[in-house]
Order: structure tokens, then C-alpha cells, then sequence
């Protein structure tokens, strides 16, 4: 009953202080944010997914990937919405729509988004979709334009084997 009532306490004093749970907030992506994503996740398997509001096959690989996450819950997926003109809002409305609220989501913020690209890969010109898949071992395979549904079940079944 105590532990009941210091929960509940807790979670009134979060919500007056204005907290955001991970779920809800859409967090910068600036210079250094992809190196801190990949250490973020170090030596966990993880898909970072670049996208755009208007790319069409953006949208496709999204909602594939929200159905693989049913299927897979603990695969680790990480969002990055390249337009930073998008507030956070639509960002989650989009995300949801694809079953992927509670995945870890970031907006490019920077006017320049040149800068990040280059950031991300000197060679990456801002063609999307673009997914990074990284294993255990930090071994990463860039998937420039739609990830196909085979590739990333091979890419799965290649991790699973490792656990």
C-alpha cells in the first residue's frame, strides 16, 4: 500500500514539473548526434532510419518497419526526421500512424542541413530513405533508398544468430 501511495506521489510530482517521458519527446539532431546515437546503442543491434515528410518510399519503409516491430519489440529503431522545419507534434501524429510512437525519435535542427549529411557520411548528398543497420559488433551496412522486406529479415536472422 506504501509503495502504492510513493508511485502515485511520484508520478504527480512528474507531471506537475512538467516531465516528458522518452516516448514523447523528439530530441535535436545536430553535429555529433549520429556518433552519439551509435554509442548510445553500442554493441545492441539497431536500425537508424533517415527520413523526409515527403518522400514517398520514406513512408513505405516506416510502415514496413512498424509492422516488423510487431513481430520484433526489442529491435532497437531510431527515427531521424530530416526536414527541421517539423515540430514535434507531427512527428509523433506521423510515427503513431505507423506504430512507432515508442521509438527513439530526432529532427534535424539545423538550418544547414548540408552540415548534418556530411556529418552522418561525407558522401551523403541527402538521398532518402537512407538506414543504417548496425549489428552487435558495431558493423554497419548503410542502405541507401528503400529498405527491401528480405534484406532486413536476413539482416535480423544474421543478428539472431549472434545472441
Amino acid at each position: 500500500m506504501m509503495t502504492l501511495l510513493r508511485i502515485s506521489l511520484l508520478a504527480l510530482l512528474l507531471g506537475l514539473c512538467g516531465f516528458k517521458s522518452a516516448e514523447q519527446t523528439v530530441n535535436p539532431f545536430v553535429k555529433g548526434s549520429f556518433t552519439a546515437i551509435q554509442q548510445q546503442h553500442q554493441k545492441t543491434p539497431h536500425l537508424i532510419v533517415f527520413w523526409s515528410q515527403d518522400c514517398a518510399y520514406c513512408m513505405k519503409e516506416l510502415e514496413m518497419l512498424g509492422s516488423v516491430l510487431k513481430k520484433h519489440p526489442d529491435l532497437v529503431l531510431v527515427t531521424v526526421a530530416t526536414d527541421p522545419f517539423l515540430d514535434e507534434q507531427f512527428i509523433q501524429s506521423k510515427m503513431a500512424s505507423f506504430g512507432l510512437q515508442d521509438v527513439e525519435k530526432w529532427v534535424f535542427a539545423s538550418d544547414y542541413p548540408e552540415t548534418l549529411y556530411f556529418d552522418v557520411d561525407k558522401r551523403w548528398r541527402g538521398e532518402l530513405p537512407l538506414t543504417y543497420l548496425i549489428d552487435h559488433d558495431n558493423n554497419k551496412i548503410k542502405k541507401s533508398g528503400m529498405l527491401k522486406h528480405e534484406q532486413l529479415q536476413t539482416w535480423l536472422s544474421t543478428i539472431s544468430q549472434t545472441d
